[in-house]
């Protein structure tokens, strides 16, 4: 016995050897141990920061049906093939489902994808008012407007960004008293992404344009190529939330010297050298170049400015009980949206007249959730109420079928 226990032993010691260098060895140990906590740690973070965004939003159960949704956008011309799928189309539907909807205006008209399935879905429809700054949308637009709209129904596409809504209504004499529905959709159409000489893709080489309206004159490559070294820092940093802008604006400026950067592939090159190499490899620099093609769009087109102060002007336009509904795609434009709608709606400042507001108010609360069972939460205010105090996003189902829509966020604002 005495023996087996001297062999077994003596394996075990063979097996598991002391370490020669008990210091580094220990060292080792620890850091693999901090590793590991590390690691589990990340992954408690991760699990919580995903379980808080899904608190933050009501994610939509509407199903998706592809077919129906899809946009033919071929040109027989070029003989190129394309396809625009509006996002949400069914949540915007909802929005407006108990809304009697006899005035109703497309501040971001596009290939006409919400407005021909609201027009269908509402026939009793008086005046339809769509805007749009990109002369390539009217075209496409209009056709698909004429086969939906009835002889009843007086109808004005308007070449004009959604900040002039106030003036474009004005000049419409029966719509003085507001109108009953409002849609912003803030996302880029397909055939705007798909087209390589608006400069707005990262998939593709064209100039650097990434002009919304065509006619206006700031370009990207104005930006990149004679801004101040400060200001193209900033447009990095504000408006593309890029934690590599310093090292980006030093490239871009120093560009300047081998003559510019003039198209979106210079771009592009300058982007990935500028990127650690170990930083999610080619999808690091792929998002990097997201962000800052983001950065110059809003730059080039004042996406912000314009958003915030035409989400007033519109509210301004909607008659009693009227509804505005706004789709943005990302942090910048929903904090804006979040914030302005707050600040439209106001609080009552005098407390007796806070609390008749409230009890009034819950009934009218519990009857839209009733009536609608969309909305989840409500905020309310003396000017109005917020029907979605978390923001709606697209079903699992259509984020699936419709990468574009995977960051659409949905928010409605109702008039007193």
């Amino acid at each position: 016995m005495a023996m087996l226990f001297k062999a077994s032993s003596s394996l075990l010691l063979t097996l598991n050897p002391k370490p020669k260098h008990k210091p580094i060895y220990n060292a080792f140990l620890l850091s693999r141990s901090t590793a590991t906590k590390t690691n589990q740690t990340r992954k408690r973070v991760n699990a919580k920061a995903a379980l808080a965004k899904e608190k933050r939003r009501t994610r939509s159960d509407k199903q998706f049906n592809q077919n129906d949704a899809v946009i033919d956008l071929n040109d027989t011309n070029t003989k190129t093939k394309s396809s625009h799928i509006p996002v949400m189309v069914g949540e915007v539907l909802d929005v407006f489902s108990t809304v009697s909807l006899t005035s109703f205006v497309d501040c971001t008209l596009g290939a006409a994808g919400h407005s021909t399935a609201v027009i269908r879905g509402h026939p009793e429809l008086k005046y339809f008012v769509g805007m749009d700054v990109d002369s390539v949308a009217h075209d496409i637009a209009q056709p698909r407007l004429d086969a939906v709209l009835g002889g009843g129904v007086k109808a004005l596409t308007v070449l004009r960004n959604f900040k002039d809504v106030k003036y474009v209504l004005s000049e419409i004499d029966e719509l003085h008293l507001g109108v009953d529905g409002i849609l912003m959709d803030l996302g880029m159409s397909s055939m705007q992404v798909d087209d390589p000489m608006r400069g707005f893709s990262v998939l593709a080489d064209g100039p650097l344009d990434m002009r919304m309206d065509p006619q206006a004159s700031l370009k990207a490559e104005d930006i990149l190529n004679s801004w101040p070294d400060s200001e193209v820092g900033r447009v990095l940093r504000e408006y593309g939330e890029e934690s590599n802008w310093r090292t980006l604006q030093k490239k871009i400026v120093n560009a300047r010297l081998d003559g510019g950067l003039h198209s979106t592939s210079d771009l592009l090159d300058l982007i990935r050298g500028s990127s650690p190499p170990m930083r999610g490899g080619r999808q690091g620099w792929i998002k990097t170049a997201t962000r800052v093609f983001q950065a110059l769009r809003i730059a080039v087109n004042d996406e912000l400015k314009t958003l915030e102060d035409s989400l007033y002007s519109c509210f301004d336009c909607l008659a009693p009980k009227g509804r505005l509904a706004v789709i943005s795609f990302h942090s910048l434009e929903d904090r804006i949206v979040k914030q302005t709608f707050l600040s439209i709606i106001k609080g009552c400042e005098d407390v007796e007249e806070r609390e008749s507001l409230k009890s009034d108010l819950r009934k009218t609360s519990d009857e839209i959730k009733e009536k609608e069972p969309w909305i989840k939460q409500v905020i309310h205010g003396s000017n109005g109420t917020i029907l979605t105090k978390r923001p709606i996003t697209p079903s699992g189902e259509e984020e699936k079928l419709n990468r574009r829509s995977r960051s659409a966020k949905l928010r409605v604002i109702q008039k007193l």
